[in-house]
């Protein structure tokens, strides 16, 4: 098995989400990556995609974000990239899980499935540029 990053550019567009997670899961299963680590990664391309393209920016013009992953020792490592206003989502309260579903706020949820699903989670701010990863260890 390679160690070769797959490295993703996607357009700032809710019709890119699906061709990012099918490259990601065909790039995983040949590493023999689990289940788990592809509903992961899908899960993460989904939410901090449509995140990004719904709220990130202030023009209707064309932005890429970069979706890199990699696998070492064990681990994937997800990193999403992007250029649009800053925002660290690790700063967002965890949701009242507690509350009837109807109560429930819309959004925020898929930000702290990821929290719980992670081992870790990272925000940067570098050049103007939001930086979000995640790892997870596979098993």
């Amino acid at each position: 098995m390679d160690n070769q990053p797959l490295i993703l550019w996607v357009k700032n567009s809710l019709d890119e989400i699906p061709g990012a997670n099918k490259a990601a899961s065909v790039w995983l299963a040949d590493r023999n990556a689990p289940p788990s680590i592809d509903y992961l990664a899908n899960l993460a391309i989904e939410e901090l995609l449509t995140n990004c393209i719904k709220y990130g920016y202030d023009d209707a013009g064309e932005h890429l974000v970069q979706i890199s992953l990699r696998m070492a020792d064990n681990q994937l490592e997800l990193t999403v990239t992007d250029d649009g206003h800053a925002f660290n989502p690790l700063d967002l309260p965890p949701p009242n899980t507690n509350l009837p579903v109807a109560d429930l706020p819309i959004g925020g949820l898929g930000i702290h499935l990821l929290r719980q699903m992670s081992n870790r989670m990272e925000y940067l701010r570098i050049d103007g540029k939001n930086q979000l990863t995640l790892w997870k260890r596979c098993g």
